[in-house]
């Protein structure tokens, strides 16, 4: 950083890219999860493709919304080394341990119960009843997928982004070999199919919460942070200090993955082949998101720590820069998808008709790219500054109130079908973006 300020916009952008990029990778190991198990039922017919898009979108709205209240791990850890307060990162981590035990058990009994009304979604029956074994599976993967990311929380809010992403990326290579195995049989193994998909991720998640652990009680560099103790010493104070920070953030999420979530099952009611280019569409649309996700996610630390520390001139710094970056990476994957929107559908799928819906949900994925980028950068930096109850507001407004029922209108009364409820979910995230950018500037300029 010589010749240059610390506050100076390419100093800031390229300190935020640097706690960025494993964060990047990380992210997209998360969806890649999915990704890979798309492609691979996808060989297995139009229905298993079905019945794993319907499960994950209803799997997929406890987990981030738990996510999002776990996202106060992350700001809290960042906001405390800030302020060079050791003692309480340990505190934090063992408190949101805790804490992530009694929710990610309390989702699974959820979706548990919840198992009862899956012929209640609207879905085609035959989508239903394939559903059902993978169904418990990938909910018993919540306990895991949920514990991981806790610990990811704290690495990733002490600036340590990179060993997360390694854990993630192996426990990557565990999902595919398993799903090689599983769904199609192979080495002498019986072919589970669907279900096949689902043990594999489940045991995937598993080994990759377990890793995690084991090296987060061996590093090191993390010996300081650790607890003293961590069977007791637990406090209301924390707990609620954390609830305080996150249960905004939770419905957040929820707003947010619970309109895409619902924008599925109303895709549902129109086939199984729109709902299969559905789940090809998001799919595709969530790893290209991965890139400003994991930029908010350090932009949200960075931030934070400058609050932490009182320096808000560079605090501003920071957010302008990455928002910046966002913008012109949204571009460049905006003109992607508008230009190769139908080779990619062709690579998860055979069936003509499903390719051709999926194509024509690209051309819409393509401008939706530049408004998620810019509202989740911005939400970030919200986020470390401790903003989260108007945000929460702005969210379920624009996702809700607008996105849905506008995407509802234009698929069904004015006859668009799957393209028209993405048209929906675009117009909800250039309300937020505007909404949320006008909230950043209110507070800090």
């Amino acid at each position: 950083m010589r010749g240059e300020s610390k506050g100076s916009w390419k100093v800031e952008l390229g300190l935020t890219l640097r706690l960025a990029g494993p964060i990047v990778l990380g992210n997209l190991g998360q969806i890649l999860i999915g990704v890979v198990d798309t492609l691979m039922i996808g060989r297995l017919g139009v229905a298993p493709l079905g019945a794993s898009a319907f499960v994950n979108n209803v799997f997929v709205i406890p987990l981030v919304t738990m996510m999002g209240l776990l996202a106060a791990v992350t700001v809290l850890v960042s906001q405390s080394k800030g302020a060079a307060d050791d003692r309480q990162v340990g505190r934090i981590v063992r408190h949101g341990l805790g804490l992530t035990a009694v929710v990610s058990i309390a989702m699974f009994l959820l979706m548990a119960a919840n198992s009862l009304f899956l012929d209640r979604y609207g879905q085609e029956a035959v989508v239903v009843e394939a559903s059902r074994s993978y169904y418990w599976l990938i909910a018993a993967s919540m306990i895991p997928a949920l514990l991981y990311h806790c610990l990811k929380s704290v690495w990733e809010g002490l600036g340590w982004s990179r060993l997360p992403m390694l854990v993630l990326l192996a426990g990557i290579g565990l999902n595919v070999l398993l799903n090689w195995l599983l769904i199609f049989g192979k080495l002498g193994l019986p072919a589970l199919g669907l279900e096949g998909a689902g043990w594999a991720t489940l045991i995937a998640r598993w080994a990759i919460a377990i890793a995690m652990f084991a090296l987060t009680l061996r590093a090191r560099r993390f010996a300081a942070y650790l607890p003293r103790r961590w069977l007791s010493g637990y406090r209301w104070t924390e707990f609620r200090k954390m609830l305080k920070l996150g249960l905004p953030m939770a419905a957040q999420h929820l707003f947010e993955v619970g309109a895409f979530g619902g924008a599925g099952i109303i895709v549902g009611w129109i086939s199984k082949e729109a709902l299969a280019a559905h789940q090809i569409a998001m799919s595709c649309a969530a790893m290209a998101f991965m890139i400003p996700l994991g930029l908010s996610i350090a932009c949200g630390i960075r931030v934070g720590e400058a609050y932490g520390g009182g320096d808000h001139a560079r605090l501003r710094m920071i957010y302008s820069s990455a928002l910046g970056f966002s913008l012109a990476q949204t571009v460049v994957s905006a003109l992607f998808f508008l230009l190769a929107g139908g080779l990619l559908a062709s690579l998860f799928v055979e069936d003509e008709q499903v390719v051709s819906i999926a194509a024509s949900i690209f051309v819409v994925v393509g401008l939706f790219q530049i408004f998620d980028g810019a509202q989740v950068t911005i939400l970030g930096a919200l986020r470390g500054i401790s903003d989260v109850n108007v945000p929460m507001l702005i969210t379920f407004v624009t996702y809700w109130i607008l996105a849905l029922p506008v995407g509802y209108v234009i698929g069904f009364p004015l006859g668009f079908g799957a393209i028209g409820v993405w048209m929906g979910l675009a117009i909800g995230l250039f309300a937020a973006a505007l909404a949320l950018y006008l909230r950043l500037r209110q507070r800090v300029g």
